[in-house]
């Protein structure tokens, strides 16, 4: 939807500059006052003021977009096309948080607003159940187990022959928990493609060995393994550095990746991968047994009267998920951890339970949605709090500030010297010292147990030979030279996708 963007010379105030004419689905305009809205609200702002045939007064929304846009001292529709954003603290990255983050949809104020004037937060067809966007498909039914979509008949875009897009009448995508069904499913060609993330190595094995019944799209390695002691849960024994290193020492995760992930996933040995900018290993606890049990004995004397070491990891309901957790708990236990009874829960569950105010409930976030190539999408998830002191954000004193600063913030822990690393490479414009500066806090992040460097995994997507489906991974962008990802993001781009 923008054409281009632009930084000052430090990387602070960012001037995005918009495609003109475009429509919702429901035919109301794309502008930059819409903009100026979704990341208003997106933020946590409370917003008032007319956008198209709506009038806003006073409304918000709380999420964990107010988190992850905690950096946006301001936004402003400069001209109709025109939006320029302010930012707190200089981030040469900020563009690959707002293509990761997934908090910068634009949905149309329709959606956003009741026809009564109010904030549209419940029923089927509230702002959360009920997307209307300027994409390539419209949405005609949705539930937590389908979502139906049908074209778009207002679509921006037109091929390189001036084809209207999309090719197709619509998509259907379906839940389907157990990777098992799934892989049956794609294999008779009950559903045309299937989704699949490493730990569910036994599937994508097989099915990438069926070549005459599916075709293969791999995914890069690029979702970031990171497990986060919860240090300031109540009783958690995770606020001893002893507890944390005894755990990050206790697991062999390239044994993990062998045998649970089939060697799919990666294990760099530090909480990013090889390329990825923030990447070293120093202060990284690798496997060790002996060393897990020393700290373990560490531990427990730490704890006092409330040892001996012990706490409960989480699965969602799938076989696979509770048989890759119990693989990790039967290690720890081996160096003396002790555990309760795995808690199994729907991910939606789960997820919960994690992002909410007043922090992760679990002992462990076992896993984070850290990914991506650049520190955007991997800073919101390590510092302490979304809303530094110095923060000059109109957002961080207010209620929604104030309830949502350390939702995303999963490991609970209250280090600002992990802030003040974060913040210094983020700010740095020489790549050679950002470089430098990013190692020296990943480096301290490791040696704290801040974060615990697992497997780093990718995604797979497997065709149907006979669903007669063609044009993946042939999609251009807008700019008609570049190839929409197949590869680098979770599915496929179905706006080139055609049937026939």
């Amino acid at each position: 939807l923008a054409e281009s963007w632009t930084p000052d010379a430090a990387n602070q105030v960012w001037t995005f500059k918009l495609r003109s004419g475009i429509k919702f689905s429901n035919g109301e305009d794309f502008n930059a006052d819409v903009v100026k809205l979704n990341l208003e609200l997106g933020r946590g702002a409370v917003y008032s003021g007319k956008v198209g045939n709506y009038t806003f007064s006073n409304i918000a929304y709380g999420s964990t977009g107010v988190g992850v846009n905690a950096n946006i001292v301001s936004i402003d529709a400069v001209d109709s096309t025109t939006v320029k954003i302010t930012l707190d603290r200089p981030d040469s990255d900020f563009i690959a948080l707002m293509y990761r983050a997934g908090r910068y949809v634009m949905r149309a104020p329709g959606q956003i607003l009741t026809a009564a004037g109010t904030a549209n937060t419940s029923g089927d067809k509230s702002c959360a159940n009920w997307g209307i966007g300027t994409g390539p498909f419209k949405l005609v039914s949705f539930n937590p187990s389908e979502i139906v979509m049908a074209r778009n008949e207002l679509y921006w875009r037109k091929d390189a022959a001036g084809v209207q897009l999309p090719y197709l009448d619509g998509v259907t995508a379906i839940v389907v928990k157990e990777a098992s069904q799934r892989a049956a499913a794609v294999r008779k060609g009950t559903v045309d493609a299937a989704y699949f993330v490493s730990g569910e190595s036994t599937f994508i094995k097989d099915l990438s060995n069926r070549k005459s019944q599916v075709t293969t799209y791999k995914g890069n390695i690029s979702s970031w393994g990171q497990w986060m002691p919860n240090q300031n849960k109540a009783g958690s024994p995770f606020k001893y550095l002893n507890c944390r290193l005894a755990a990050a020492f206790a697991v062999d995760w390239k044994l993990y990746n062998q045998v649970r992930l089939k060697g799919l996933g990666q294990y760099s040995g530090s909480i990013v991968g090889t390329g990825h900018t923030m990447f070293s290993r120093s202060g990284a606890p690798s496997y060790n047994l002996t060393k897990a049990k020393d700290y373990v004995t560490k531990c427990n004397a730490d704890l006092g009267s409330a040892a001996p070491f012990k706490i409960t990891l989480y699965a969602d309901t799938s076989s696979v998920s509770l048989n890759n957790v119990k693989f990790v708990q039967g290690m720890m236990e081996k160096a003396g951890i002790q555990f309760n009874a795995i808690y199994q829960a729907e991910s939606a569950v789960l997820i919960a339970g994690i992002y909410r105010g007043g922090g992760n409930i679990y002992d462990f976030a076992e896993g984070t949605p850290a990914e991506g190539p650049g520190s955007g999408y991997v800073i919101p998830f390590f510092v302490s709090k979304a809303f530094p002191t110095t923060s000059k954000s109109p957002i961080a004193n207010t209620a929604l500030g104030k309830g949502y600063n350390t939702v995303i913030a999963i490991g609970n822990h209250s280090d600002t010297t992990v802030d003040n690393l974060i913040y210094a490479a983020q700010a740095q414009t020489d790549p050679a010292l950002k470089k430098k500066a990013w190692a020296e806090a990943t480096a301290y992040i490791q040696s704290q147990g801040v974060a615990i460097p697992t497997v780093h995994t990718g995604a797979y997507t497997f065709l149907n030979n006979k669903s007669k489906l063609g044009g993946v991974g042939k999609f251009k962008n807008p700019d008609g030279k570049t190839y929409a990802p197949t590869a680098d993001i979770k599915g496929f781009e179905w706006t080139g996708v055609w049937k026939g």
